[in-house]
């Protein structure tokens, strides 16, 4: 069982490796995919639910941070580029 676990994970990485090459490209992926479900999520809470919008709201308020700790990671990840960009060039505080 661990065989096939262990070789699980290293096709997993192997598919994974040009896009965890790339960090900015992952985190926008992520952002993506996750606000991609959030919003389908959303719409299924709505279509099943009806006239209700109780359970819409609590959806909504319950799967919030898994969006907004998306967004962070990829603000973190770009603001901590340009900081070392600004390092790595001097602080001019010109444009790119």
């Amino acid at each position: 069982m661990k065989a096939i676990l262990r070789s699980a994970g290293e096709v997993a990485e192997k598919m994974l490796a040009p896009v965890t090459a790339h960090p900015l490209l992952a985190h926008t992926l992520g952002l993506l995919l996750t606000v991609a479900l959030y919003a389908g999520g959303l719409a299924a809470v709505v279509a099943v639910s009806g006239e209700a919008r109780i359970p819409v709201l609590l959806f909504a308020v319950y799967f919030l941070p898994a969006v907004l700790r998306a967004w962070l990671q990829l603000y973190w990840l770009v603001r901590d580029d340009v900081r070392g960009w600004r390092r790595r060039h001097g602080r001019t505080g010109k444009a790119f």
